[in-house]
């Protein structure tokens, strides 16, 4: 009598013929979405690996996973037309099929956003020298997964019935305060994004940033540290970098040097000839000079001697201080030899004169 009954009529609105359909057609779900994870790790996965693109393997991937919550998911769906449910049983049954599908959406997101990512985001930045961009792609990674489940959250909420006005002007208040508190912070990586996009310079490049000359050694999240030609450490923020006027130096094509070298009176003219072409000449014997921009002459009349300018380009920029060095040891030789005498400066006595 009680199973009829019960068979009759049902618990909350269905029967237990009805509950069984629904639950069968749920179990057929889970099933069809094993099946369809089985076949993706089995044959698609190797299908998307032989094409050459690579975002049918990354499509492949998101939906490998939350592949069989999907197949769950449908069966509710279906399985609950089964049912003539009353409440709060058609209400739980809604929100059961709602929040999973939200559920499996927002997994699917992250999935594919980290796929993406990785993929050419981090192909990219493991292709520069640029430290930047390898802390950049983590935290974009971060920020886009925590921006998909922070949506998939208030949805949720949304779906089950609270106020998610409120919650949502909280976080726009909180995050305000927040970008208020970190506004320094936030201004040196936006300055690191302009160096990573604009690349005014990379690493290893000799750079002039303001009056700050150095080798570049690493362009980091918010600083850049440079190596000036003392061998110290100079850090500077990304912010300031942003705003400064940056001088590559790296990108000269020959770096032009110029240089004074004193005679003292006592040289004749025709010794101030031949000390010019013997300049010019010492000058375009060192390697790494280009011989068709060399030029010596009489300057003026100084102080302390009579001043030659001499100005040189250096085409090979790997080695300028070596070049540098060699036309300056290569000149005083000659002179030497030349018999030609560089002014001395007076000397300058400092202190109480002896007794």
């Amino acid at each position: 009598m009680a199973l009829g009954s019960a068979l009759s009529n049902g618990y909350l609105g269905s029967t237990l013929p009805q509950y069984f359909l629904f639950f069968v057609v749920v179990g057929v779900g889970a099933v069809l979405g094993r099946s369809l994870s089985y076949l993706y790790r089995r044959r698609l996965k190797r299908a998307v690996e032989a094409t050459e693109t690579e975002v049918d393997d990354i499509i492949a991937h998101a939906l490998g996973g939350p592949v069989v919550l999907l197949g769950v998911i449908a069966g509710v769906a279906v399985g609950r037309r089964f049912l003539t449910p009353v409440e709060p049983l058609a209400s739980i049954l809604g929100v059961g099929v709602d929040i999973p599908i939200v559920v499996a959406l927002a997994w699917i997101a992250v999935r594919l956003t980290d796929g993406l990512i990785e993929t050419y985001m981090l192909e990219y930045a493991d292709r520069t020298e640029s430290k930047l961009d390898d802390e950049l792609v983590p935290i974009v990674s971060r920020v886009t997964n925590i921006a998909i489940v922070t949506t998939a959250g208030v949805v949720i909420m949304d779906t089950v019935g609270y106020d998610v006005t409120a919650i949502i002007a909280s976080l726009g208040v909180g995050g305000i305060a927040i970008a208020f508190a970190s506004r320094k912070t936030m201004a040196d990586i936006f300055g690191g994004a302009h160096i990573l996009t604009t690349k005014p310079f990379l690493v290893h490049d000799v750079v002039d940033i303001d009056g700050t000359t150095g080798t570049v050694e690493e362009v980091g999240l918010r600083t850049t540290r440079l190596r000036d030609f003392d061998g110290r450490t100079i850090t500077l923020p990304n912010s300031t970098i942003a705003d400064a006027e940056i001088t590559n130096i790296t990108s000269e094509a020959s770096r032009r040097i110029t240089t004074f070298i004193r005679l003292s009176y006592d040289t004749t003219p025709a010794e101030m000839e031949s000390a010019l072409d013997l300049i010019e000449a010492t000058t375009n014997g060192v390697d790494g000079i280009d011989p068709e921009r060399t030029g010596a002459w009489f300057w003026e009349y100084g102080d302390v001697g009579m001043k030659i300018r001499l100005e040189y380009y250096i085409d090979d920029l790997s080695r300028w201080k070596a070049v540098k060095d060699g036309v300056n040891h290569d000149i005083q030789r000659a002179f030497d030899d030349a018999d030609l005498e560089m002014a001395v400066p007076p000397r300058q006595f400092v202190g109480a004169k002896a007794t």
